[in-house]
C-alpha cells in the first residue's frame, strides 16, 4: 500500500512537472503572439502615416503607386511565414523528420536553404495544429483553395501505407 502510494505520488510530480512546463510554453507563445500583433499594429500605422502624408503633399501618383503595390502585404506574409515557422518548429523540433518519415524515401520533402518549412510542411504543420478545414488553411497561408487541395492531394500520394489515415498520422506526430 505504501509503495502503491509512492509511485502514485511520484507520477503526480510528474505530472505536475510537465503542466508548469506546458504553462511556461503556452507563456512564452501567448508573449510572443501579442508581441507579434503590436509590432503588426505599428507597421500599419506607419504604413497609414505614409499614406497620409502623401495625400496632404498631393503626391497622387506616388499614393496610387504606394496603394496598388503588394509589396507592404508580401513582406508581411513573410514576415508571418517566418515568424510561424520559427514558433512551429519549436514546438515540434522534429516535425520534418517524422513527417518524411511517413512519405516514400525518394519523395521525402526538404526545406531549401534559408527556408524553415516549405508551402507542403507549413500546410501539415497546420494539420498537425489541429487545423484540419482547407478553407481555412487556405485563409491562413493566403493560397487558393485549389492549391491547399492540389498540395494536399500530391502529398497524400506520396504516402507510405493508407493514405486515407496519412493526416491522422501527421496530427499523432
Amino acid at each position: 500500500m505504501r509503495r502503491n502510494l509512492s509511485i502514485a505520488n511520484r507520477q503526480l510530480q510528474d505530472t505536475n512537472k510537465e503542466l508548469a512546463e506546458t504553462g511556461k510554453i503556452k507563456e512564452v507563445y501567448i508573449a510572443r503572439y501579442l508581441e507579434r500583433c503590436v509590432t503588426y499594429l505599428d507597421k500599419l500605422e506607419l504604413y497609414r502615416r505614409t499614406l497620409a502624408k502623401m495625400a496632404m503633399a498631393s503626391r497622387i501618383d506616388d499614393l496610387f503607386k504606394t496603394i496598388k503595390s503588394e509589396q507592404f502585404i508580401q513582406d508581411e506574409r513573410k514576415n508571418f511565414y517566418t515568424e510561424f515557422d520559427k514558433s512551429f518548429l519549436e514546438l515540434f523540433p522534429y516535425f520534418i523528420t517524422s513527417f518524411n518519415q511517413l512519405l516514400l524515401e525518394e519523395e521525402r520533402i526538404e526545406p531549401k536553404p534559408g527556408e524553415l518549412l516549405t508551402p507542403e510542411l507549413r500546410i501539415y504543420a497546420l494539420i498537425r495544429l489541429g487545423v484540419t478545414d482547407s478553407n481555412q488553411i487556405a485563409h491562413f497561408l493566403g493560397y487558393s483553395l485549389a492549391t491547399i487541395y492540389n498540395y494536399r492531394s500530391k502529398i497524400r500520394n506520396k504516402a507510405i501505407g493508407d493514405k486515407e489515415k496519412f493526416e491522422q498520422c501527421v496530427m499523432n506526430i
